[in-house]
């Protein structure tokens, strides 16, 4: 039952978990880009790591939420364009979220993570879209 409605509502959860973390992103990190941005500028890097404290086990999750979503969601899909650009997103998006926890973080990566993040959110509408205008054709009502 719960796989059914997670298959069923696969691109809403994947939407909304992409989108709550972009938000969470920006708000946490997003909101000193200047400062970040001009400690950057001599290729500074981070001297710490992240830890697994509350924002450590949020940004897991996230990860894991978008990575289960994107599973349901490619299966709905015929467009092997659509899989292959959403399992790319959240590639890159996952890969560049753990990164930080070895502490490298450069500015650069931020920007492609957010990227990704964009990307995944885009995939997921535009395979909503997809799937919802497929499902009206084939209703009968």
């Amino acid at each position: 039952m719960l796989r059914q409605q997670v298959a069923k509502y696969a691109d809403q959860i994947g939407f909304t978990g992409s989108l709550f973390c972009l938000i969470h992103c920006i708000l946490t990190s997003g909101v000193i880009v200047i400062s970040s941005a001009v400690s950057h500028m001599d290729d500074h890097h981070h001297d710490h790591a992240h830890t697994l404290d509350f924002w450590g086990v949020l940004d897991i999750t996230m990860i894991i939420i978008s990575g289960v979503a994107v599973f349901f969601a490619v299966k709905k899909t015929k467009s092997n364009i659509l899989k292959n650009g959403m399992w790319l997103f959240y590639s890159v998006y996952a890969l560049s979220m753990m990164v930080k926890y070895i502490g490298y973080e450069p500015l650069w990566l931020a920007i492609v993570s957010y990227s990704a993040s964009i990307g995944l959110i885009a995939s997921h509408l535009f395979n909503l879209k997809q799937t919802h205008t497929k499902q009206k054709e084939v209703c009968t009502c």
